[in-house]
């Protein structure tokens, strides 16, 4: 276990006086900390340095990538904000429009916001330029938004694009 870091708590005995335990939480800690440093960049591994174990390095990444719990208040905010507010663009094609959706519904996933499929899917079709009122009726109408995937509303959308081109 040369070059191994070792945390704090456990520098505080000698090696001899480890448990079996301790041996295994140690080297794992090592491991860990190893797969982590590899997998980053220069920047990021920069970043975490400094940190004695591994879960110093995932709690130093999570604050730097994500935020802190008020930064992540925040976002979550603002992304139920765009969502609120969300319409389609004037010049915007379908596939824009479902893209730029379906990003907003994975960053508010990621902020542990979720909607449920009729309400994303209602929203979805309601958020449409004035040109897609006919087929969003009809989708709202045919179809239990409730039952249909988002895709499956997009793939609806999509065909009959592809129909009238």
């Amino acid at each position: 276990m040369s070059g191994t870091t070792v945390p704090e708590h456990y520098s505080r005995k000698q090696k001899s006086e480890w448990s079996d335990l301790e041996k295994v939480v140690i080297l794992n800690n090592a491991k860990i900390r190893n797969i982590l440093h590899n997998s980053l960049d220069n920047v990021m591994s920069n970043w975490v340095i400094a940190c004695k174990t591994a879960k110093e390095i995932w709690n130093a990444l999570e604050i730097r990538c994500q935020g802190t719990m008020e930064i992540k208040k925040n976002k979550r905010v603002v992304l139920v904000q765009e969502y609120v507010q969300f319409d389609a663009k004037a010049d915007e094609s379908i596939t824009n429009i479902y893209d730029r959706f379906l990003t907003l519904l994975n960053d508010l996933s990621l902020v542990r916001k979720e909607y449920d499929r009729e309400n994303s899917n209602t929203k979805f079709l309601r958020a449409l330029i004035e040109e897609w009122d006919t087929q969003a009726s009809i989708i709202r109408h045919q179809y239990d938004l409730d039952l249909q995937t988002l895709d499956e509303v997009y793939g609806m959308l999509k065909t009959h694009d592809l129909k009238i081109q």
